[in-house]
């Protein structure tokens, strides 16, 4: 027969086996009320048992179960019974950031459209997860590579086109350089004109001094008043001339103004884009304005597959600008949005050729473009790097958030004195 003590230890280890084994059991289950919503997805990767389920960035449940039927894969998403979801909710599996854990995204529908009903299946949204876009984005990138190495048909197009940017580049040295003398000349008699124009501006001042002094010969000679009044008026108004005069010269040779054209090309899609516009620095010395036309072509082409581009866009924008940076703000390829040109190394050799870019436009996108329907907003980024004044090329990537496009980008740039100089008589006519 077991003594007492015996009695309470084996009673004792049982029941704190028991209290674990409660404990271990009951530690996922939740005494808050659920119902559950079946979602329909193509692919969950990544995505776990018991991830949690958010609206508007709270968590209102978790993932109960992932099972698989009739070939889709099916979200069980247990909901807390206090939080309604209305028809037309979307459902989406998204990432915390970019190496974070994924959970179950909930966009509220309507509540005129009426409740989810407990049990009942819904579609979710299968969007890129942003592994993949990156990984994507890696793959386009080897590709490149490896085409350019291999001397494959992206790097025989990419050749010719480097060899016919850099026919350009020597046609438009030559032209800068037979036209050298021509604007030296100019900047040269415009610096002449100035210094004339202190000069005549000076003496009209001592005229006018000796006029009201009677000093000097003038002074002297001219006893009768009217007389001296009518000279005064008349040194005056050469005084007013030449102080225009020289407000004109000096606003021609304060403004700047450049062509810019951008050329793109997507190996993925084998297609090729062109923006062309004006850009216009005036004498504030910290804004510009940019006018032009983006991916030039004939709208009236059929477009191929995987075209996307919609062609022969205005581009319209205002920005501010320094040494290392600027912004701009307007319709940017057709839509509105804000884009913005980082030089974080300005004042370092070499490094300061780099520049890196970013376009955040058209927010409120939902429309068909080439039977692709288009619903978020455009994000396209890239690095140049500046040979000279004149050329850059650049890698960047288009349409980050929707087609993800990798594309190489030459640029060619160039001051244009005779529309600077129009603008200067421009700002004088008013």
């Amino acid at each position: 027969m077991m003594k007492p003590e015996t009695k309470l230890g084996l009673f004792t280890v049982v029941g704190i086996a028991v209290l674990g084994f409660s404990l271990y059991f009951l530690g996922g289950l939740s005494v808050t009320r659920t119902y559950d919503v079946n979602v329909k997805f193509q692919d969950v990767s990544g995505l776990p048992v018991k991830a949690p389920v958010k609206l508007a960035g709270v968590e209102v449940g978790k993932v109960k179960e992932i099972k698989i039927k009739d070939g889709t894969v099916i979200v069980v998403a247990a909901i807390n019974e206090e939080i309604p979801l209305y028809q037309g909710a979307r459902f989406s599996v998204v990432m915390t950031g970019i190496i974070g854990t994924k959970y179950l995204k909930v966009v509220q529908g309507e509540a005129s459209s009426g409740l989810i009903k407990p049990g009942e299946y819904v579609d979710g949204t299968d969007e890129v997860p942003m592994d993949v876009m990156i990984a994507q984005t890696m793959s386009s990138i080897k590709e490149l590579v490896d085409s350019v190495h291999q001397q494959g048909q992206f790097g025989e197009n990419l050749n010719a086109s480097l060899r016919e940017v850099r026919q350009l580049s020597a046609n438009l040295n030559q032209m800068v350089a037979s036209m050298r003398p021509y604007l030296n000349n100019s900047v040269q008699n415009l610096d002449h004109i100035s210094e004339q124009l202190k000069d005549v501006v000076a003496k009209a001042d001592n005229v006018m001094t000796s006029l009201d002094n009677g000093d000097g010969v003038i002074g002297s000679l001219i006893k009768d008043p009217n007389m001296k009044e009518d000279v005064k008026e008349s040194v005056t108004k050469l005084k007013e001339t030449m102080t225009e005069v020289k407000t004109f010269v000096g606003k021609m040779s304060r403004f700047r103004i450049y062509w810019d054209y951008d050329f793109f090309y997507m190996p993925s899609s084998q297609i090729a884009s062109s923006d062309l516009a004006l850009e216009i620095y005036p004498s504030s010395g910290y804004t510009f304005y940019r006018a032009g036309i983006a991916n030039l072509g004939n709208e009236d082409d059929t477009p191929a597959k995987g075209d996307y581009l919609e062609r022969n866009k205005i581009d319209l924008r205002f920005g501010l600008y320094n040494h290392w940076a600027s912004v701009s703000a307007g319709l940017i390829r057709g839509a509105g949005g804000v884009a913005m040109e980082l030089r974080p190394f300005y004042d370092k050799e070499f490094l300061n050729r780099f520049t890196g870019t970013v376009e955040f436009t058209d927010w409120g996108r939902d429309r068909v473009i080439n039977n692709r329907h288009f619903n978020r907003p455009n994000l396209t980024y890239g690095v140049d790097f500046r040979f000279n004044r004149y050329f850059s090329v650049g890698a960047w990537m288009r349409d980050a958030l929707e087609t993800n496009d990798f594309a190489v980008k030459a640029n060619i740039s160039f001051n244009d004195q005779d529309i600077s100089s129009f603008f200067g008589m421009a700002t004088l006519a008013r």
